[in-house]
């Protein structure tokens, strides 16, 4: 019983440090935040200047292009991090102290988790000003988190498997929409309805498949990647 909690103390401390380490590493460059917060601004600019009708129309297309906007910020932030870890070997090295390769990629979802929330939140910002977009409820944040999580977790599954096999950026893009589909379409649908109305009771079913999709991601991809790194050996 003690030796089983030692390792489950162990996986939390490593878990931590994993997490820390990405966030410094982040935060003393800023490259990949900034070029994400960057990108995203001028896509939200673009998308005000080009569109030509009226309000109604407007917040039916906002609440896609704000999810679109994300997922695809979403993709540079984790092949970005994930990239780091390739170029100084730091990835094998940690495989090589025997650390176990799901808490690897738990902690580093979590990174590009907290990455994304500023990202996130920017992004929310500039709809807000620039589309005048309010929200009728709070409870956005938590469809927020929910498909930030979802989509971070999947974009380091893809972004790990891509990388390792020396795939093109472009192949990533691509492969990401598919898996990313139920996030989006639950994401749209909720936001859509909380712009207009801001009545939660019709979104509920949206916001239960969010958590499912979360919680397959996340326990599927820790799977996966511990048995594709077992194989690679």
């Amino acid at each position: 019983m003690n030796h089983s909690s030692d390792n489950i103390m162990r996986d939390i401390k490593i878990f931590y440090s994993l997490t820390k380490k990405d966030l410094k590493l982040e935060l003393r460059s800023l490259s990949t935040i900034l070029i994400t917060i960057v990108f995203a601004a001028l896509i939200v600019v673009l998308f005000n200047i080009a569109f030509p009708f009226g309000v109604a129309q407007k917040s039916e297309i906002i609440s896609i292009i704000i999810w679109v906007v994300f997922l695809f910020s979403s993709l540079i932030v984790s092949s970005g991090m994930i990239e780091l870890d390739t170029k100084d070997n730091s990835l094998e090295l940690i495989l090589m102290y025997g650390i176990k390769s799901e808490i690897y990629f738990l902690s580093k979802s979590l990174s590009v988790f907290i990455i994304l929330s500023v990202v996130q939140l920017t992004i929310f910002s500039l709809f807000y000003v620039l589309f005048q977009l309010s929200f009728q409820n709070p409870i956005i944040i938590l469809v927020a988190i929910l498909t930030n999580i979802g989509i971070s977790s999947i974009t380091v599954i893809l972004g790990i498997l891509s990388i390792r096999n020396n795939l093109n950026q472009n192949i990533l893009s691509i492969l990401v929409i598919p898996f990313t589909l139920p996030y989006l379409l639950g994401a749209v649908e909720v936001t859509n309805q909380l712009t207009q109305s801001g009545n939660i009771n019709y979104v509920l079913n949206s916001i239960y498949a969010l958590v499912a999709f979360d919680l397959i991601f996340l326990i599927t991809g820790a799977i996966l990647i511990g048995v594709y790194f077992k194989l690679e050996k």
